[in-house]
C-alpha cells in the first residue's frame, strides 16, 4: 500500500472498534473508582503519590496554582468554541456538534461524578485531604479539548493534533498532582471519562454518516514519533520542575518514587488514549457521506 492510496474501513468494523473502546473506558472508570475510592490499598497508593512531592516554599506552590487556574469555564468555552469553528469552517456542521458534545458531555459527567462518588477515609492519612476528588475537572477540560481537536481536524492532521493535545492534556494532568490538587487516579479517571465520550461520539458519527474515504498519509510513523517526543518532553519537564533548584524561580522540592511513577503513569495513559483515538479513526473521515458511492 502506498502512502497516498485511498483507505476505506467498513462501517460495521469501525463501529465495533469504537464502541468497544468506549466500553473499555467505562469499565476502566468503574474499576478506578472501586479500587481507589473503596479499598485501603488503593487509597494508600494514591496518597503515597500525593505526598511524594511536597513544595517547600509558597512561591513555587503559588506558581503551580496560577497555571491551573487558567483552566476555567471561560477558557473552556473559548477554546472549545474555537475547535468547533474548525469543523464548521470545513463545512462539517454535524461534526462541529459532535465535537461540542464531547467537550460538554465529558465535563458535565466529571462534575456529576465528583458530587455523586464518595471516598470513605479508610487509611487515616495525615496532611492529605480525604474528600473525593475523582475525576479531575482540570484534566477533563484539557483532555476533552485535545480529543475534540483530533475529531475536528482533517484525517491527515490527526497525528499532529494528537501530539499538541497530548502535551497540553498530560501537562495539566501532571500539574494537578504536582500542585497537590488531585491524586493520580483522579487524572486517569478523567482520561476514561473523555475517552468514553470521544469514542462514543465517533461511533455515532460513523453510524450516521459511514466511514467515508480517506487518503492514507502514513500516519502511524508520524504518530509513533510524536508520541515518543511527547513522552520525552514530558519526562524532561517533570524532572526539571521537580528536582532542579534555581535562584530564578524554581523552588526546592522533595520528590518520591511514588510521585515519579504516578506522574509517569499519568503521562503514559494520556498519550495512549489520544494515540488510540487517532489509530481507531485511521481510514475514517467523519465527514459528510458525499463519497459513499465511490466506496462501493
Amino acid at each position: 500500500m502506498t502512502a497516498t492510496q485511498s483507505v476505506h474501513v467498513p462501517r460495521a468494523r469501525a463501529l465495533r472498534r469504537l464502541i468497544a473502546a468506549a466500553l473499555v473506558c467505562v469499565v476502566a472508570l468503574f474499576v478506578l473508582q472501586a479500587l481507589f475510592l473503596h479499598t485501603q490499598d488503593g487509597q494508600r497508593l494514591d496518597d503515597a503519590a500525593l505526598r511524594g512531592r511536597v513544595v517547600q516554599r509558597p512561591r513555587a506552590r503559588d506558581a503551580s496554582e496560577r497555571l491551573l487556574r487558567t483552566i476555567s469555564v471561560g477558557s473552556l468555552a473559548l477554546l472549545g468554541g474555537g475547535i468547533m469553528l474548525i469543523a464548521a469552517a470545513r463545512g462539517r456542521g454535524m461534526l462541529a456538534i459532535g465535537v461540542g458534545g464531547v467537550i460538554v458531555g465529558a465535563n458535565v459527567t466529571t462534575q456529576l461524578l465528583k458530587h455523586v462518588l464518595e471516598r470513605p477515609d479508610l487509611v487515616n492519612e495525615v496532611n492529605v485531604f480525604t474528600f473525593n476528588s475523582l475525576p479531575s475537572g482540570h484534566t477533563t477540560v484539557a483532555t476533552s479539548l485535545a480529543a475534540a481537536l483530533i475529531l475536528a481536524v482533517p484525517a491527515r492532521a490527526r497525528p499532529f493534533a494528537a501530539c499538541i493535545g497530548a502535551l497540553y492534556a498530560t501537562g495539566i494532568a501532571s500539574m494537578t498532582l504536582a500542585a497537590g490538587w488531585h491524586r493520580p487516579s483522579d487524572a486517569i479517571a478523567a482520561f476514561a471519562v473523555v475517552g468514553a465520550w470521544a469514542f462514543a461520539t465517533a461511533a455515532a458519527l460513523v453510524a450516521l454518516r459511514g466511514t467515508g474515504l480517506v487518503h492514507n498519509r502514513a500516519s502511524i510513523p508520524v504518530l509513533a514519533t510524536g508520541s515518543a517526543l511527547v513522552l520525552l518532553v514530558a519526562f524532561a519537564a517533570l524532572i526539571a520542575t521537580t528536582s532542579l533548584t534555581m535562584t530564578a524561580g524554581i523552588e526546592t522540592v522533595k520528590i518520591g518514587i511514588a510521585f515519579l511513577l504516578a506522574a509517569g503513569t499519568i503521562v503514559g495513559v494520556g498519550v495512549a488514549l489520544l494515540a488510540s483515538l487517532v489509530l481507531l479513526l485511521r481510514g475514517i473521515s467523519l465527514d459528510s457521506p458525499r463519497h459513499e458511492l465511490a466506496r462501493t
